[in-house]
């Protein structure tokens, strides 16, 4: 019972994000594991430069598969330096930032704030 609730919280919850954003950015439906996918857009910022990529995200990513994938994406001759710390953050439209740790990606959609 507990899970079929946490279903349609989390399906409610993908309804709200996908009528606010962009069809390209939309999510799956989750399925019976709670398990869901989309694309993300993320933003790289080096100096006075910001270049953009998006990417299919699952919700069972972690922040380091992501990391390592938007690497490869943005920088891919980055993976040769010595310093391999990155950090991956959400930013909203208030101006804070949240840095997002090694937990699952999907705590960004499950914080992300409607309306």
């Amino acid at each position: 019972m507990e899970k079929i609730q946490d279903q349609e919280r989390l399906a409610t919850l993908i309804h709200q994000w996908n009528q606010d954003h962009y069809d390209i950015f939309e999510l799956s439906r989750p399925n019976e594991n709670l398990e869901f996918h989309g694309v993300v857009r993320f933003y790289f910022q080096d100096g006075a430069n910001v270049v953009t990529k998006c990417i299919r995200v699952a919700s069972t990513a972690s922040t380091k598969e992501v990391v390592d994938v938007l690497i490869e994406k943005f920088r891919p001759d980055m993976r040769m330096l010595t310093r391999n710390s990155y950090a991956l953050y959400e930013v909203h439209l208030d101006a804070y930032y949240l840095e997002v740790d090694e937990d699952d990606i999907v705590e960004i959609w499950k914080t992300e704030k409607v309306g």
